[in-house]
């Protein structure tokens, strides 16, 4: 996956997400909450992928903005307004859709709805026919081998479609994993976040602490400014 990064106007630490997820449709325009304190453009970070499958990312101001989606909002548009961090997440396009099945299989899980929303959001951006160049599937892209170990095949349904695309069965998946990653480290939201992105294996070898992989600090950093966004 190619990345272009020449739309950061503040510091080389943002690292590209190392993901690239396929929309069936055509375009594909992701966004990522990420945050940085050194400027205000940092505050809205946007993304997007290409035709030709490169990502674009940047915290500098874009050089057009038709077609790109927000998670937190772009910077001041008149002076004295203030930014509402994070609810660019529930303007993205699939959410209001997403949202039943999200909250429904927290509950089911006995998480909390805030912190599912926020993972699929990061995960997917809530595009139900995501898939990334791992084969991870669906709302919050989950692997197979994940949805095999809670007892749903990776086949076609009568419909064609894989039963894990399924946007009520995806969710029921994350949602069971990622109640389990929380019992196995304690209640610890980020370790779990940590887990669900790069495996509890990796932070297990780590000591129980978030592995020092700038893609998976990120992520946790990212959903979790997320759900705490949500929780309000």
């Amino acid at each position: 996956m190619k990345v272009s990064m020449r739309g950061f106007g503040v510091s080389p630490w943002w690292l590209a997400l190392r993901r690239r997820v396929v929309n069936p449709h055509g375009w594909l325009f992701l966004c990522i909450a990420l945050c940085c304190p050194q400027a205000a453009w940092a505050d809205a970070v946007w993304q997007f992928v290409d035709r030709d499958g490169v990502v674009h990312m940047g915290n500098a101001a874009p050089p057009q903005t038709r077609g790109l989606v927000w998670i937190d909002q772009p910077p001041l548009a008149r002076a004295g307004q203030a930014p509402e961090r994070g609810v660019g997440a529930l303007k993205l396009p699939g959410y209001k859709d997403a949202k039943p099945h999200l909250e429904a299989a927290a509950l089911s899980a006995a998480i909390d709805p805030a912190l599912v929303i926020a993972v699929a959001a990061a995960e997917s951006a809530f595009n139900t026919e995501a898939v990334s160049r791992k084969g991870a599937l669906g709302l919050m892209q989950v692997m197979p081998a994940t949805a095999e170990r809670y007892g749903v095949a990776a086949h076609s349904t009568a419909e064609g479609r894989k039963a894990v695309m399924v946007p009520q069965v995806n969710a029921q998946i994350g949602s069971r994993y990622l109640a389990d990653l929380l019992r196995l480290f304690d209640g610890d939201k980020e370790l779990a976040l940590a887990a669900y992105n790069a495996g509890e294996g990796a932070v297990m070898k780590y000591g129980k602490r978030i592995p020092p992989y700038p893609e998976t600090q990120q992520y946790v950093e990212r959903v979790m400014r997320l759900y705490r966004t949500l929780s309000r």
